[in-house]
């Protein structure tokens, strides 16, 4: 029977922990290294419905892409949400992995599976976390090619030119990249969210803001780990979470 810590290690080959940015929290959040995995349900966030699907599974262990903590909590108890999160977990008896930012960064990780959507060409690296590139396609073209591929109902954003020479993405909520984009030559940036100031930056340098939504950009990572999870830990049994997005098209 598979540890903790043997996917742990796994989950390090695919998206090393050490490519995180320096604020995040990756890697086990909650629970003990040594303990013994047979079922583990994979999901965006350590939400109350994914806390309830793996009691129901029988999970030992939940992995997310965002992580449980970002500051540590001065209390742990049931008057606050992460309190009552890490005592559903160790009551239960459920062990939590983040796999976050070392995701987005990771080759074949978030970013990497977005540039394959667009059919980015000539990729390189932005700041360690993104990627650029050429696109094949016109504004338009790729606003629809994209809401189909990732999917996502919608797609927000400021449209200043329709053909693109060189984009950027970084999935998630990924406006405060955009200046460095603008820097290494790109004319187009795609992302999940951006602020207002993000798209008012966009119009004053002549960009184009793509927005496909956070959770969107996101949720098509887990299928592919559950998958790579599969393949590695035969005897695992691997759930997901049901795509279901926090933001409705009301």
């Amino acid at each position: 029977m598979n540890t903790i810590h043997e996917i742990l290690e796994y989950l390090n080959q695919v998206c090393p922990f050490e490519l995180a940015e320096e604020w995040d929290n990756v890697g086990l959040n909650v629970g003990r290294g040594n303990a013994e995995v047979k079922t583990v349900l994979l999901a965006l966030d350590l939400c109350e419905e994914a806390i309830q699907a793996a009691k129901e599974q029988g999970c030992q262990l939940i992995i997310t892409h965002h992580p449980l903590l970002f500051d540590g909590p001065r209390q742990i108890n049931d008057s606050h949400l992460d309190g009552r999160r890490i005592l559903a977990l160790a009551e239960n008896g459920i062990a939590h992995i983040a796999c976050h930012t070392n995701l987005d960064a990771a080759p074949g990780g978030i970013n990497d599976f977005i540039a394959s959507l667009c059919d980015m060409q000539e990729i390189e690296a932005l700041d360690g976390l993104g990627r650029m590139g050429k696109i094949p396609h016109s504004l338009s073209e790729l606003a629809t090619l994209l809401k189909k591929r990732i999917p996502a109902k919608t797609c927000l954003g400021v449209a200043d030119h329709e053909q693109i020479g060189k984009a950027a993405i970084v999935g998630g909520s990924g406006g405060s990249m955009m200046e460095a984009a603008y820097r290494a030559g790109c004319d187009t940036f795609i992302t999940g969210e951006a602020k207002h100031h993000h798209a008012l930056m966009a119009r004053d340098l002549h960009m184009n803001l793509l927005m496909f939504g956070h959770y969107e950009t996101e949720y098509l990572i887990i299928e592919h780990l559950a998958a790579l999870l599969q393949e590695q830990f035969p005897e695992l049994t691997v759930h997901t979470l049901p795509h279901h997005p926090v933001l409705e098209q009301l």
